[in-house]
């Protein structure tokens, strides 16, 4: 599988009375997206904004963000959301960089929000920690329909603590709907357009000798070709497909510096890292996705050893692997790098720490074989962040007290993407 991206950068983002790129300036025309967005009835209205870095700014309530991109035919953009259902991973991509276009909502009912809460600042430290403190948001701020806010609905019932209500589940997948839709009709702007750059990804034949390396892609909350993976066992797939839309994040109560969002898996740090050194030092065979978590200690066990089973079939010597998040998803995180350091596949872990103080190991659940590992950050780690002009997304914190426009002292938990195991996170590690 051959894919080239074709990236025309952006300088600026305004509102116009046409969508098209002008001398670096993506100009959009307001009225026309609303129209396209508020095609779908879950929402009752939609706003939308343009924030820049430094902007004294602060998005509350966000739930994913997505970069602009459109793959022209035959391909599909954003199977199954946008596009229709074909394998995404070769051909060509038009993609724009330096924009991203970030959902925000109001929970809607029987969705929970003990991990719903995701902050991201234009301005300040909290700027510095998250990908989106760089970038151009075009920030869509839903308004849910009012059927989606009646409690007493039988689908408004949660199902469980994750994932909530079936009305809620059904409401976060309208929302990436309308953000792919959208991301789709910017970037179809620059089809014809000379890019500015091309990068190809292609796993063309290793020379022999170099270690072989598979990457072992945990998943919370997101599908891959728009199907849920809950339940499933692990399954093989290219790393393009990974960078060309297949993975989309629909789930949002999930700790934002953990929550590996659309635009993520689009720029994933890993793979980016591993298709670097293809061919170099090492030989990279491919990527295994599985699901986070089963409760049963069988199913674990079982999933474990399918995803190392996949591993030895591609003949990998050594495995990277990155961890969700959470309690149950530890579990089987650490039996893959157990299993996989006891059939000979030396295993490093990418993964947030989940506890913060110099007693708490780090840890929900760890195996002796875990030698090699990785910290993306300490979800508990704190952050002052100042007090800012305007706020978007709500008017209210779902779980921290104060006016959200005031100076806040956050835990990183709530900075959307900071800690993200895909390896793209802004974090740096020193010693003192």
């Amino acid at each position: 599988m051959r894919l080239e991206l074709r990236t025309t950068i952006v300088d600026d983002v305004h509102w116009s009375g046409a969508t098209r790129l002008a001398g670096g300036v993506l100009e959009i025309e307001r009225d026309e997206l609303r129209t396209l967005i508020l095609e779908d009835a879950a929402f009752e209205d939609v706003t939308l904004d343009i924030v820049r870095p430094g902007d004294s700014v602060r998005i509350i309530h966000a739930m994913d963000a997505a970069e602009p991109s459109w793959k022209s035919d035959p391909g599909s953009t954003f199977p199954t959301f946008v596009g229709p259902p074909r394998t995404v991973g070769e051909g060509v991509t038009h993609r724009l960089s330096g924009v991203a276009v970030v959902t925000a909502s109001n929970a809607v009912a029987g969705e929970p929000t003990y991990w719903r809460e995701a902050v991201v600042d234009m301005t300040g430290p909290g700027a510095a920690l998250t990908a989106f403190g760089a970038t151009t948001n075009l920030v869509l701020t839903f308004t849910p329909h009012p059927s989606y806010l009646d409690a007493s609905r039988p689908d408004a019932a949660i199902e469980n603590i994750m994932v909530g209500s079936s009305l809620a589940q059904r409401y976060n997948r309208s929302v990436r709907v309308a953000e792919l839709k959208t991301a789709a009709y910017l970037a179809r702007t620059v089809a014809d357009r000379q890019a500015d750059e091309i990068k190809t990804y292609e796993l063309t034949s290793a020379p022999a000798g170099l270690p072989r390396v598979v990457y072992f892609y945990q998943l919370s909350g997101a599908t891959v070709y728009g199907e849920a993976m809950d339940g499933m066992l692990p399954t093989l797939i290219h790393p393009n497909e990974v960078l060309d839309g297949a993975i989309v994040n629909v789930r949002s109560n999930v700790h934002a510096s953990n929550r590996t969002s659309t635009y993520a898996n689009q720029h994933h740090g890993l793979i980016e890292e591993l298709y670097a050194r293809h061919g170099r030092d090492l030989d990279f065979r491919g990527v295994i996705v599985y699901p986070a978590a089963s409760d049963d200690v069988n199913e674990k066990e079982l999933l474990a050893e399918y995803a190392v089973k996949l591993a030895r079939l591609l003949g990998a010597d050594a495995a990277c692997a990155s961890y969700a998040g959470g309690g149950h998803p530890a579990v089987e995180f650490m039996l893959i790098c157990r299993k996989c350091e006891r059939a000979g596949i030396r295993t490093v872990l990418v993964m947030p720490e989940i506890y913060g103080t110099p007693d708490d190991p780090g840890f929900v659940y760890f195996v002796p074989e875990a030698e090699r590992i990785v910290s993306t950050g300490r979800t508990t780690q704190v952050v002052d962040l100042p007090a800012v002009d305007r706020v978007i997304g709500g008017d209210a914190f779902f779980d921290v007290p104060g006016v959200p426009a005031e100076a806040q002292r956050l835990l990183y938990r709530y900075l959307l993407g900071c800690g993200t195991s895909a390896g793209n996170g802004r974090l740096t590690a020193r010693t003192y």
